[in-house]
């Protein structure tokens, strides 16, 4: 019994890590989006956000979510070229 309580946790974990609201974010942008960047999520007081490369992708550094689809936001815009409209239009 405890090895399937273990053996849960550790799924719902995996899948928790797995989804989250930016990877959905960019595969709304374009499939396979999400595979380019690497999204780090780092506890600050502070609101910030920061570009960086690794390798062929793009990482981008925030204190939550918000602070890092808007860095995905400024580069995509300033940096790709890219102008979103999230309305729907």
């Amino acid at each position: 019994m405890k090895g399937i309580y273990i053996f849960c946790l550790l799924f719902l974990s995996f899948i928790m890590k797995a989804v989250s609201p930016i990877d959905g974010l960019l595969e709304r942008i374009d499939k396979g989006a999400s595979r380019k960047f690497i999204i780090e999520q780092i506890k600050s007081p502070v609101d910030f956000f920061e570009l960086d490369q690794k390798d062929n992708k793009i990482v981008i550094r925030g204190n939550n979510y918000i602070n890092i689809a808007t860095g995905i936001n400024w580069y995509l815009k300033y940096y790709v070229g890219i102008h979103l409209s999230w309305n729907g239009m």
